[in-house]
């Protein structure tokens, strides 16, 4: 330091403002500023002050700007050196000092040198006093590591370098001649300008709308190989910008690693994370990169866990079935972006790595509720239904996408591991001509004629196109009534009847048969809503054959003469079970809501003195209630029964 503070070069005229001189004191983790003025008011010839300020290493990194620093220098008058010993406080600014555009020409050669041969004193020409604020800035643009070992003079004859202690950057008095004295310096308008100097010029132009220093700060401060390492990080800076191409960034990435592998750290850092977060950059060698650099540190290089996981499941998702351990940094990068893929692109990655198809539905169970998910050939269906622990909401979205993706074999499979409710859903959901669409499932269910009928009593089942093609397929004695409302007449009474005549007049086919034979519990009910609609249709001749077939099975015989009259014999049998079984006589008195066939049911019950009998039961029953058309077909009754 004493050295260093007195005069730069004997015999040079010292510049009337001084000039400024930058070092460290690596021992003392301090960077001394000085400014030398001329003393010639001391008797000694060629004496010089010099103002040193101390500035702690930390100190230094939170500067922006030299500006505060430079007004703290006092040249000392008269003799004395009093005062200089204290504290001084300076604002600490981030708002760095722009070069001025006329400035912009010399200050491209010394950077172009300085950082072109980063290894050779830098020896440029001083002009006048405004170049100390050029070299503070070319300073104060580096990052905190390079700044604190900057060794620059702005104002020198005689190269001030020891064996030790090389200074990076020297202005040399115009007045004499620089290389003579250097004779290891390089010229600074010797050197050829790199195409990476532009974007360090305008930072220093414009630093408020460059991002540079924040990047070099960020960037640099595990670099240690000095101004070598300038072009390299202005290199990556540009590279990582978002229209930069793929071979822009991959050079970058590897002038940076002949920094040494220990160097530049969070460089790679900053390049594995614009790899892996931008979906353009479609090379693999640079996600081979990034991944290397983030499987490498138990902290992912401070990237976002989620930001990598979905760099590899588009990049390396066969990762996934090798089975990550929970030790590596990858298993938790695959956890946090499993949650947030889309369904569709993790759908690619089974059907791209079958294998990985574990590791993704432990996480997005909702995948099962893709059609997608169930047409990939490679997928055990029945394996994997057998192994699910589903509640029935999700169970019948996996029926839904199982039906969707055409996989009806695996209907049998679904209803052995969940029951019929979850593929009874599935199902509601759709029309009839979906439903006949996917008979697989319609036949499974149909096989378990027990959870039908508690799913039609408790009203789980309740959808009247499902109701019309299970009419289709299921013996009408097969779902059974061992107490309480007819299954059947539960779920057809919660149910709208539709526009398909067709299908409606099988139901009503279907309903009469039960209902004439003996499973039913609810007998009566039956016969209301089957026996109205299935006369007119026998009446109008409008029956399907599959649907007369149904019907024709429990007709009685008619008359040898009336033999083709199919109306008599549904109306015969209608009184007959009526009468028979002695069902209840309200059910016999609003069985249909058609007058003229009422009435001529009643003909038919009152031609035997037992359905008399059992007429004036329905009259009682009719009178008991206080509906019009109750006493009107009591009154009818009154009529046929004296």
């Amino acid at each position: 330091m004493l050295v260093l503070s007195d005069a730069s070069a004997s015999g040079s005229r010292i510049p009337l403002g001084g000039y400024l001189t930058g070092y460290p004191l690596s021992e003392s983790g301090k960077y001394v500023l000085a400014r030398t003025w001329a003393a010639p008011e001391m008797s000694r010839p060629g004496c010089v002050w010099t103002h040193s300020l101390l500035i702690d290493f930390a100190d230094l990194a939170r500067l922006g700007s030299a500006v505060g620093l430079l007004k703290c220098f006092q040249r000392p008058a008269g003799g004395g050196g009093s005062g200089f010993a204290s504290r001084l406080e300076v604002e600490v600014t981030r708002i760095s000092t722009a070069v001025p555009p006329p400035d912009l020409g010399r200050v491209g050669r010394w950077v172009s040198a300085l950082y072109g041969k980063p290894r050779s004193r830098i020896i440029a020409e001083r002009e006048g006093p405004d170049d100390d604020g050029l070299v503070v800035a070319i300073w104060m643009q580096q990052w905190p590591r390079l700044r604190r070992a900057f060794r620059f003079c702005s104002f020198a004859a005689d190269d001030r370098s020891t064996s030790a202690d090389v200074f990076d950057l020297q202005l040399m008095d115009a007045g004499r001649s620089s290389r003579p004295r250097i004779p290891e310096g390089v010229i600074a308008s010797a050197v050829e300008r790199g195409d990476w100097v532009d974007t360090l010029l305008d930072d220093l132009k414009l630093p408020a709308r460059s991002d540079l220093r924040q990047f070099l700060r960020d960037v640099g401060s595990d670099v240690t190989s000095g101004r070598a390492a300038m072009v390299p990080l202005v290199h990556l800076h540009v590279a990582l910008e978002p229209n930069a191409g793929p071979l822009r960034l991959a050079d970058a990435i590897s002038e940076l690693d002949r920094l040494g592998s220990a160097q530049g750290r969070m460089g790679r850092a900053a390049a594995a994370r614009v790899v892996l977060s931008r979906l353009d950059l479609d090379d693999a060698r640079l996600f081979d990169f990034a991944l290397q650099q983030v499987r490498a540190d138990r902290d992912l290089l401070g990237i976002e866990p989620a930001i990598v996981g979905r760099a590899l499941l588009r990049w390396k998702p066969y990762l996934l079935a090798d089975g990550l351990t929970h030790e590596d940094p990858l298993y938790r990068a695959v956890e946090a972006a499993l949650p947030q893929v889309d369904t569709d692109d993790l759908v690619a990655v089974i059907e791209a790595v079958p294998g990985a198809a574990a590791a993704v539905l432990s996480s997005r169970r909702d995948v099962l509720e893709r059609a997608s998910f169930w047409r990939v050939t490679s997928i055990d269906a029945f394996s994997l239904i057998r192994s699910l622990d589903a509640d029935q909401d999700h169970s019948a979205l996996i029926v839904r996408a199982l039906a969707e993706a055409g996989r009806d074999d695996s209907s049998q499979v679904v209803v052995e591991r969940f029951g019929i409710g979850p593929v009874v859903t599935a199902l509601s959901g759709m029309d009839v001509a979906g439903i006949r669409s996917r008979m697989g499932w319609v036949r499974a269910i149909a096989q378990r004629t027990n959870e039908l009928a508690e799913g039609m009593v408790d009203g789980r089942l309740s959808h009247r196109p499902l109701l019309l093609i299970l009419a289709e397929i299921l013996d009408p004695d097969a779902v059974p009534n061992s107490v309480g409302t007819d299954p059947w007449v539960a779920a057809v009474e919660r149910t709208r009847t539709t526009d398909d005549v067709s299908a409606e007049d099988l139901l009503a086919a279907f309903l009469f048969n039960r209902a004439r034979g003996w499973r039913s519990e609810s007998t009566g009910r039956l016969f209301f809503l089957s026996v109205q609609r299935l006369h007119e249709a026998l009446a109008s001749e409008r029956l399907t054959s599959e649907a007369w077939r149904i019907a024709k099975q429990r007709l009685p015989y008619g008359s040898v003469w009336r033999d083709w009259d199919q109306c008599e014999k549904l109306r015969h049998a209608v009184v007959d079970n009526f009468i028979n079984r002695e069902l209840p006589p309200i059910e016999f008195g609003t069985v249909v809501d058609d007058g003229n066939l009422w009435k001529e049911l009643v003909d038919l019950a009152a031609d035997s003195s037992r359905g008399r009998r059992y007429l004036d039961k329905v009259r009682t029953a009719l009178r008991d209630g206080h509906k019009r058309w109750w006493i009107e077909r009591a009154e009818l009754i009154d009529r046929k029964v004296t």
